[in-house]
This record gives structure tokens, C-alpha cells and sequence, in this order.
């Protein structure tokens, strides 16, 4: 078979589709349904302006956070713990076994391994001069 190979920098949704489905449909073969739902958490202003939110989905049986922020007025208020408390919440309820997420040295390590989570790796000069973190936290045993 002859094969010709071309790079796409600015891939279409179809193709991106197409690859994460054939992935999807291989994964699902060997370890059963992901499982995978979005979710998204949001804080607001009693006048309904944005104050923070996090982004996140369950992948089997697992909840990912993929992004958390907090507006820097209104940080140090307890909006970050708040929105990673209901996060864990959704994720029981979701039947996951952990939660993990990836941070930054400049970003909130700390905060993450004062709500439990621990490091499990670690990717040094990402970028350059920093440090990205590798966090999870078990919330229930595995059965």
C-alpha cells in the first residue's frame, strides 16, 4: 500500500472528529464505555457577572479538571475550594474513583495538595523555566 501523509495546522472539527472517534471506538472496544460528560461549574455575582468557574469531564472512572479560575479580585474568598468541593461532589455522584488535574508552578500547587491531592509526576522547564504538576486525589476505593 502506498501512503502519502500531509499535515493539517489548522485542522476542521470533521477531521479532528474523525480521529478522536476512531480513538473512542478503539478505547471503547477495550475497556468498556468512557463514560465521558462535560461538565462546567460557575461562580457569579449577585448581579450575575462572571467571578470564576471550572471546566471538567468524567473519562471512565475518573473526573478531570481541566481548567479553574478565579478572578484575582476575588481570590483568597474560598470560590476556588468551593467550586473544587462541588466538583469532587459531581464526581462521586458520577461514580468516579478519583479526580486529577495538571498545574503550573506559577499557577496553584499549593492549593491543590492542601485539598488533598498529591503529585504523581512532574514535567521540569515546561515551559521554559517552570514546572507543570501532575495532581490526583482518590475519593473513593476503587471496587
Amino acid at each position: 500500500m502506498k501512503l502519502t501523509f500531509t499535515l493539517e495546522t489548522q485542522p476542521t472539527s470533521e477531521q479532528k472528529k474523525l480521529i478522536l472517534d476512531s480513538l473512542d471506538i478503539f478505547n471503547d472496544a477495550q475497556a468498556g464505555s468512557c463514560n465521558f460528560k462535560e461538565f462546567t461549574l460557575f461562580a457569579r455575582s449577585e448581579t450575575g457577572g462572571f467571578v470564576g468557574g471550572l471546566l471538567g469531564w468524567t473519562h471512565w472512572n475518573h473526573f478531570f479538571v481541566c481548567a479553574l479560575f478565579v478572578d484575582k479580585r476575588a481570590r483568597r474568598e474560598g470560590i476556588g475550594r468551593e467550586l473544587m468541593k462541588r466538583a469532587e461532589e459531581l464526581a462521586v455522584e458520577q461514580g468516579c474513583n478519583a479526580i486529577y488535574l495538571d498545574t503550573f508552578d506559577f499557577q496553584a500547587p499549593k492549593f491543590y495538595e492542601k485539598l488533598g491531592f498529591k503529585v504523581f509526576g512532574t514535567l521540569q522547564d515546561y515551559p521554559t523555566g517552570h514546572q507543570r504538576f501532575y495532581l490526583v486525589k482518590q475519593i473513593r476505593d476503587s471496587p
